[in-house]
């Protein structure tokens, strides 16, 4: 009785939004258009053929792999401040779609300060957090980002950059799962648990790769995602890369995946994408509520992804073909 009101509020409170979202999700871009763009002589054509889409004006007047992340990041500005508002969505929400935008600052500033370099221009103004915060002693920024920007100051010798980025990504999904929590939408916790697994799969063969001791398979590990899959950090040291990645598919906790996805870890990424692509397109067929305003939001954002690898990647010299198999692992 109970699950059934909540379903009947939140049809009633998004209603609008998925609405709104059953238009504007016709104007997402699909394959054929991202083939065009793979196949384009030059940025010239590039922006004639989005010209005809809804990222045009955005990227109308860029001559530059950085005049296409300002005109990318622009998009989802405007889908962040003018979308997410009109959509009444709880601010636990919000807050999920900004934490990532923060954490990156975070990465970036953390970096710039390893190899000794100013950090401008690294910085997205999509978070929650002013990006100047992040630079300097970090002393306004609130906890965990004001000690992880410090955290390697003192050290007698430079970080290994896996730790770095580990100790950043487990501050992140951290507060991605509290968020999601808060949220209480399924489709956020299901996406950030399956997030969470993709990385811990992932963590697991690199470190079998590296021929770890158990315990520091344990430790790489973030917290929050399948039981199952964490468990397999116990025995992980003794089996065999295929062996493992066998392991891997029968916990069943990324879902529809086969051994083989797992054995290029490179490109690892692409099989989370994947799975979390697949995700999305379920909620966005759900009826009303909130999964399709979210799933929206989040195909909006992998939209992204992909024109900035099939335009800024192009312009910075990466591969057509390279492209071409990159954009069919992702699914």
């Amino acid at each position: 009785m109970a699950a059934a009101t909540t379903r009947i509020r939140d049809d009633v409170r998004y209603g609008y939004a998925v609405g709104r979202v059953r238009v504007l999700e016709g104007r997402l871009l699909q394959r054929p258009t991202f083939e065009r763009l793979l196949d384009a002589p030059d940025l010239r054509e590039q922006k004639r053929i989005l010209a005809e889409t809804h990222v045009g004006r955005y990227l109308e007047s860029v001559e530059s792999a950085e005049d296409v992340e300002r005109g990318l990041e622009a998009s989802l500005a405007d889908l962040y401040d003018d979308f997410l508002a009109a959509a009444d969505l709880p601010a636990a929400i919000v807050r999920y779609f900004q934490i990532p935008h923060d954490y990156a600052n975070l990465r970036a500033a953390v970096k710039a300060r390893l190899v000794g370099i100013e950090p401008d221009g690294l910085f997205s103004g999509l978070g929650s957090i002013p990006a100047e915060a992040f630079v300097g002693t970090g002393a306004g920024l609130p906890a965990p980002f004001s000690e992880l920007l410090t955290a390697w100051d003192d050290a007698e010798t430079p970080p290994a950059l896996d730790d770095v980025e580990a100790a950043i990504d487990r501050a992140l999904f951290a507060a991605l799962l509290a968020a999601a929590k808060e949220s209480r939408v399924k489709l956020l916790r299901e996406l950030t648990v399956l997030r969470i697994d993709v990385a811990n799969a992932r963590l697991l063969l690199r470190a079998r790769a590296k021929a770890m001791p158990s315990a520091e398979f344990a430790d790489r590990l973030l917290p929050g995602g399948s039981r199952a899959l964490a468990g397999l950090a116990t025995s992980a040291s003794r089996m065999g890369t295929e062996e493992l990645a066998e392991a891997i598919v029968k916990t069943r906790a990324l879902g529809r995946i086969e051994a083989h996805d797992l054995a290029d870890i490179e490109r690892f990424d692409l099989v989370g994408d994947r799975l979390v692509a697949e995700r999305m397109l379920a909620a966005r067929q759900a009826p009303g509520g909130a999964e399709p305003v979210l799933a929206y939001v989040l195909a909006r954002e992998a939209e992204v992804l992909v024109l900035r690898t099939l335009v800024a990647g192009r312009l910075a010299g990466l591969d057509r073909e390279a492209v071409r198999v990159r954009m069919r692992e992702r699914g």
